[in-house]
Order: C-alpha cells, then sequence, then structure tokens
C-alpha cells in the first residue's frame, strides 16, 4: 500500500502538509471540543502510522491546531475584570469608525487599556460604544473614560445574519457604554494615510451621483452606500464589484505591469539581456497591488488577493512545476495561517472557489486565438463556468441567485476593468495636481446613465430566490461537480444526486411550526405551515431607523419564501409594534386587515378563522383601557396541538379569560408580558395546562425576565420552560403526535464564541 502512494512523495511534501493544515483549521475552528474533532483526529493518526505521506498531514494538521490556539489565545481571548459586578472600568480607547453621529453616538473602538492592563494597537481588542456627550468626535481621537461593558453578544436566529459571528471574525469582542458625560479628547492632527485618502476621495467626488459607487471601487469602504444600493447590488449580481478582491487586485497589477513595460521600452533602458525585465514589470505590479491593498485598510478580501497574487508571482519565477493548484493551495495556508477564523467569513469559499473555477476553465479552453471573437467566447465560458460552480454557494448564503447577473456581468466587468477603474485612478492621481471636476461630472454623467439603465431591470430577472438550502445540498452538489470533472465515468455523478433525492423524500417533515424569534425585550412570532406564514407582534425599533422587523422577520420570510397570509398586532408598545412600519412598508399591509379591520391601532376583532387547516382564534378586549391588559390573546390549534399567544396581558385580563370559560388549554404558550410577575398567575396556568412555557425575553435585560417567581410557577405545574435570552430563537416543529423543540444557539454554537 506505501508504494501505491510513492508518486505523492518528493518533492511534493510541502503540498501534503499545506494540505493537512487546511484540514486542521477547518476541523478546529468548527468541531473542536467536540466528538467529531476526537474521531478525526484520531483517524489520522492511525492512518499515518501506516502510511508514511500521512505523516506529512499529520503535521500539518498538528500545526493548524497549535495556529488556532495561539491565534485564538493572543487576539481574542480577552477577560472584562470583575465582569460580574456592574462598575466603571478605566480605559482608554481609540475612535476607529463613527457609526452613529446622532445622540446617543455610536463609535466602534479600539480598547488600548483596560484598568491596569494595556494592549498594543496591533493586538487591542474592538468594541462597540454608545456615547453620550455633545463633544464632536472624529476617527482617529483618543480619550480616556470609565466604561461599561460586558461580551459582545447579539440575538442568534435561524436562516438570518448572524451579527455575533460577524463581530468575531472583526475582532469586535465587547460592547457597552461610556459613563462620562465630558470627555477629555486627544485629537490626531497627524491623521493616518489612510484616513486622508478616504476623506481625499469623499472630497474629490462630493458632486457626483455614484458618490458611494466610485468611493466603494477605491477604497473598499461601503458605508456611503444606502440599504436601497446595497439590496440592488445584490439582486443584479454586482455585489462582488464593490468588494477589493481578486479582480480589483489582478486590473490594478495588470496597469502597473503595463505602464512599467511601457516606460522601460520607450526610455531605451539599457539591461544586460541576461535580465529578466518580466520580474522588474511584475514587482512594480505588485508595489501597485500593495498599496491599493494598503489604502483599503488591509480588508480581508483585498488581502487575500494580494496574498494569492505573491504566491502565483513566487511560484512562477523559482518553481519548476506545474504551479496554478499549488499557488491556491500556498495563498490558503497562508492566510489561514494569518487568520484561521477567516473561516468563518464567506467569502473565503467564493474567492478562492472562484479562482480555482477560472483554472479549471481556461486549462479546458486554451486561448490561442487573439481576435475579439475568440476572447469574448473565453469571457462568456469563464462567466458561465462562475455562475455553475459558485451556485452552491450563492443559494446556501444568500437564498438565491441573479439571473440577470449572468448577463451583466459579461458587460461589467469589461467595462469596470477596461473603462471605470482605470479611469478613476487616473482622476484621482490628477485631483492631486489640478482641479478636474467639470471631467468627473462628465464621466459621472454617463456612469450614472447606465446605472440607470440597470435599474430598469424587472425584478422578476433580477433576483431568483430559492430559499434557504441546507449545507448537505452544497457538499453534495460540490461533490457531483468533482466527480463529473474527475471519473471517467460520468454515471457516477448520479449517486450524490440520488442520495439528496432520497433523503429530502424520506426526511419527515413537521405539519406545522411556531417559530418564537429572539428579539431581546419584545415578541415577534411566525407560525408556519405549507410555505404560508401567520405574523403576531413585529418587535422593537431602536432610534426610529431600525427594527427586529427588518434585520429579523423579513430577511427570514425571504430566505423561506414564505406567504405571509395574515398578521396581527398585540398591541401598540415599541418592544412589540416598533416594526409595524418596516413590515407595511415591505408590502405586507394587507395582511393586517383580516384582524384589524377598523384601524390597526385598535384592538384586533374577536373572531375564529381557517389558515391552512389550522383554527386562529382571537379573545380581543376593550376594557381595561391599558394597552397591556387590551392586548390581543390568540390560540392557534388543530386536532392534536395547541399554541397560546398572550401579549402583555396581567393578571386581570388572566382572571377575566379564566372567568369566561374560554377554551385555553394550550400544548405551547408564551409567557405573559416577557415572564413579568405581574402576570402568570397560578389560576391562569391551571387553566391553560401548558406543556411547554417560551419566555421572550432579552438576556440579561434591565428588568431581568423572565421573575424567578414566575419561573417557579410555571416548574411546580410541570411545564418545560425555554428562553429566547438564553437559546435564541426557539422553533416548535409539530407532528402528528409529537413535538420537536429546536433553539438557535444549541444549532449553530461555537466553542470560541462567549455568550
Amino acid at each position: 500500500m506505501d508504494r501505491f502512494f510513492s508518486h505523492l512523495k518528493q518533492p511534493f511534501t510541502s503540498v501534503w502538509i499545506c494540505l493537512g493544515f487546511v484540514i486542521g483549521c477547518v476541523t478546529t475552528v468548527f468541531y473542536y471540543q467536540t466528538l467529531e474533532f476526537t474521531i478525526f483526529t484520531i483517524s489520522i493518526v492511525i492512518v499515518s502510522a501506516y502510511f508514511k505521506p500521512f505523516s506529512n498531514v499529520l503535521l500539518g494538521f498538528i500545526c493548524a491546531i497549535c495556529c488556532v490556539g495561539i491565534n485564538f489565545y493572543a487576539f481574542y481571548s480577552f477577560e472584562i475584570p470583575k465582569q460580574d459586578e456592574k462598575y466603571a472600568l478605566s480605559s482608554i480607547v481609540k475612535i476607529e469608525e463613527i457609526i452613529s453621529s446622532k445622540a446617543p453616538q455610536y463609535i466602534k473602538v479600539k480598547i488600548l487599556s483596560l484598568e491596569t492592563n494595556t494592549f498594543s494597537r496591533f493586538r487591542a481588542p474592538k468594541a462597540l460604544l454608545s456615547v453620550n456627550t455633545q463633544d464632536v468626535l472624529y476617527v482617529g481621537d483618543e480619550f480616556s473614560a470609565s466604561l461599561n461593558l460586558k461580551y459582545f453578544r447579539s440575538n442568534k436566529n435561524f436562516y438570518v445574519f448572524d451579527s455575533e459571528r460577524y463581530a468575531f471574525i472583526n475582532r469586535i469582542l465587547f460592547k457597552g457604554k461610556v459613563l462620562n458625560k465630558k470627555l477629555e479628547i486627544k485629537h490626531n492632527n497627524n491623521k493616518s494615510l489612510i484616513l486622508s485618502y478616504q476623506n481625499f476621495l469623499k472630497n474629490t467626488y462630493k458632486n457626483t451621483k455614484l458618490r458611494w459607487l466610485y468611493y466603494a471601487l477605491l477604497s473598499g469602504d461601503k458605508s456611503l452606500m444606502s440599504f436601497e444600493d446595497k439590496q440592488l447590488m445584490q439582486s443584479l449580481g454586482l455585489s462582488h464589484l464593490l468588494a477589493i478582491s481578486g479582480l480589483h487586485i489582478s486590473l490594478i497589477f495588470g496597469l502597473a505591469y503595463m505602464f512599467t513595460r511601457f516606460v522601460f521600452i520607450k526610455v531605451n533602458l539599457l539591461f544586460d539581456q541576461s535580465k529578466n525585465l518580466s520580474i522588474y514589470y511584475s514587482l512594480s505590479g505588485f508595489l501597485a497591488a500593495f498599496t491599493y491593498v494598503y489604502l483599503s485598510n488591509f480588508l480581508v478580501s483585498a488581502t487575500r488577493a494580494l496574498v494569492m497574487l505573491a504566491c502565483y508571482l513566487l511560484l512562477y519565477f523559482i518553481a519548476k512545476q506545474p504551479l496554478r493548484w499549488r499557488s491556491i493551495l500556498f495563498a490558503l495556508v497562508i492566510v489561514l495561517a494569518i487568520n484561521p477564523f477567516y473561516l468563518l467569513n464567506p467569502g473565503l469559499y467564493f474567492s478562492f472557489l472562484a479562482v480555482a473555477i477560472i483554472f479549471i476553465v481556461i486549462s479546458k479552453l486554451p486561448i490561442t486565438n487573439t481576435r475579439l471573437k475568440s476572447k469574448v467566447l473565453a469571457l462568456i465560458v469563464i462567466q458561465f463556468g462562475l455562475f455553475c460552480g459558485l451556485l452552491p454557494l450563492s443559494l446556501y448564503f444568500f437564498n438565491g441567485v441573479s439571473i440577470a447577473g449572468l448577463v451583466i456581468n459579461l458587460v461589467a466587468i469589461p467595462v469596470l476593468s477596461i473603462v471605470i477603474l482605470p479611469l478613476l485612478i487616473v482622476f484621482t492621481l490628477l485631483s492631486s495636481f489640478i482641479d478636474i471636476s467639470l471631467i468627473i461630472q462628465f464621466f459621472d454623467y454617463g456612469v450614472h446613465h447606465l446605472f440607470n439603465l440597470l435599474n430598469q431591470i424587472p425584478e422578476v430577472l433580477r433576483w431568483l430566490s430559492t430559499g434557504q438550502v441546507s449545507l448537505t445540498f452544497v457538499v453534495f452538489s460540490y461533490a457531483t461537480m468533482l466527480l463529473l470533472y474527475l471519473l471517467p465515468f460520468k454515471w457516477l455523478a448520479l449517486l450524490p444526486i440520488a442520495a439528496i433525492t432520497f433523503n429530502y423524500f424520506v426526511k419527515n417533515k413537521p405539519l406545522w411550526q411556531l417559530h418564537v424569534f429572539d428579539v431581546g425585550h419584545g415578541l415577534m412570532v411566525l407560525i408556519e405551515k405549507d410555505k404560508h406564514a401567520f405574523v403576531y407582534d413585529f418587535g422593537p425599533s431602536y432610534f426610529n431607523r431600525y427594527s427586529r422587523t427588518r434585520s429579523i422577520l423579513l430577511p427570514y420570510i425571504k430566505a423561506n419564501k414564505l406567504n405571509v397570509d395574515t398578521a396581527i398586532l398585540s398591541h401598540e408598545d415599541n418592544d412589540h409594534a416598533g416594526g409595524l412600519k418596516h413590515f407595511i412598508d415591505a408590502g405586507y399591509k394587507t395582511t393586517l386587515m383580516q384582524f384589524h379591520s377598523k384601524s390597526i391601532s385598535d384592538a384586533c376583532d374577536e373572531k375564529s378563522i381557517n389558515f391552512r387547516g389550522l383554527t386562529v382564534q382571537t379573545f380581543s378586549s376593550s376594557k381595561f383601557n391599558n394597552e397591556n391588559d387590551d392586548s390581543c390573546v390568540v390560540r392557534v390549534f388543530d386536532h392534536n396541538h395547541s399554541v397560546l399567544l398572550t401579549g402583555d396581558i396581567s393578571k386581570s385580563r388572566e382572571a377575566l379569560l379564566v372567568a369566561s370559560k374560554n377554551h385555553l388549554q394550550s400544548t405551547v404558550m408564551l409567557s405573559p408580558h416577557h415572564g413579568s410577575d405581574t402576570s402568570s398567575s397560578s389560576e391562569f396556568i391551571n387553566a391553560v395546562k401548558p406543556q411547554f412555557v417560551i419566555h421572550s425575553s432579552a438576556y440579561k435585560g434591565q428588568w431581568e425576565f423572565p421573575k424567578p417567581s414566575v419561573v417557579t410557577r410555571y416548574k411546580e405545574a410541570g411545564a418545560k420552560q425555554f428562553t429566547t435570552g438564553k437559546l435564541g430563537q426557539i422553533t416548535v416543529n409539530f407532528y402528528s403526535h409529537d413535538l420537536v423543540i429546536e433553539t438557535a444557539r444549541e444549532q449553530e454554537s461555537y466553542w470560541f464564541i462567549k455568550d
């Protein structure tokens, strides 16, 4: 057996070690402290004991474990002194970003010192802070302050943006507030080159209609983009053009390479004929690319592309073996060695897979004809290959794919590469010396006209929403592609397809589901049946701009391709109705009319309707003249299971419901008023007789719901209890005769993120 692997020995030892390193990083980041990690580690040790080439894999695997551990303890393992005590922590911070300049201001900072601990600027952890001060803050400012800090923890829900993971990727480990009203600010008069560059770009293109586009292309910063602009670019399949990545880096490298070559030829520089001038051209191109990445503040996507370019150039000039796949592998190893937690960033998979697909297509389609027709054909084939190859990832991360993007990119990529970005670079350089605002305005007029043409593409052609797909689907999709590419018997590719199809049809699916979203202190519920939805309450809003409806409910509906049939607002408190406006703006106003026939601000109508075979029964009230007790109470049930939604009712309303002899008994119940002691009377609990109780409340919120006395009463009644603040989104899957409860934090937890 050892002879079988003999052809894989030297000179490919480095390849085996690198493969082991990549495998080790993936295994450690995603499975450390699990049974899977133990089994996989033991398996590699056993295999390497019998087959010598695998000893190199084991070496790389061990190096990866050490790399992950060192990286975590060096950059992510920071403790809050006396974290369980509520007191001020003396600190020195440096402002990295002004997220909101409206009072109270919201900023991202680096913590340079915390109590007696001092951190280098390279290693310093980051935090999001609320600042209530009249002082004007700027990026780069430093100030001393007393902070109330806690570990960064956000809402955790299925199939929506995971801000907790995103914060970890960006090393934002804490959040809190500045306790000082007056700050002693040390303004940084010597602004960094990066900040000066960004301000210069903003000033240069301040009078253009597409200022956000030019700024994003030249700096990688998307802070000037509106929510609508981001949605449009994604629907057109053009978001990748705004992220500084391989396309931009290769373009900058190519422009500098050609410019240096042109200069060398024109000035007729004399060199020894033995000199390889392409080394100088390439060095110039790499320095230009490095400058571009530096000015983008070393964005993750830009850094990945620069590392890949460096690996490719080094192997091209010093290696003797075929280098394409080795350059990808070595670049991946370097990126993961810098920070193995980049594996949490979807962009890593898109960028490396895109390069691999391009290499495969080029190897199958050698471009020997330099005619325009041949180049266009090659571009079409490459674009089609990228579309098909990246499709499973797009479906998994974005729940859909841009149909128009397949065609638009055939035009957009050449226009960006040949016209827009080169001209922007020239304009930026010239603006450093002379005023060319008129030329920029003329350029902006033409680009804006093209952008308006894109805006006229019908919605139906822009984005095809497929709903959420599983990771199993992604894995089996790429297994199918690999079998088609590698094996001579193409019919074997049907095996993964058959397996995933069989799994889809035999998997036991719930008859209906209850989703209680994790929205902090508030309530937002969705009942799902046969891809149709009934919504109860809309969670809180903040600063009259942000709401849980926009960040959680609407993305969840889109990700799962749900049709909203009806909706109910229990009452108008902000923690229940804060996101109502965004729900209506999304086009769902008519869904509220069924139970709010007169006005949304009125209590819901008392009626019973059929919702896809489920009965939705409301118990309305307007007798108490207060929002909480007049909450719309709803019971949803079928022949076997039932759910009671209670709003913010108190013991007075509970007594009325019990006295009215309504049928209240339910399998699952949402505790009234988030688990407040003003609610959940023993009489009401005995009338409902819940088997399961869900408390929708914030994690360590200021009201500390659910109250211990309430928890005790439900416990004495024999009900199992779940709290969204601790467990994240809670989903109850109802089957014919039983139910299964899933929680977001149990399904999607990581060993390196602290609760």
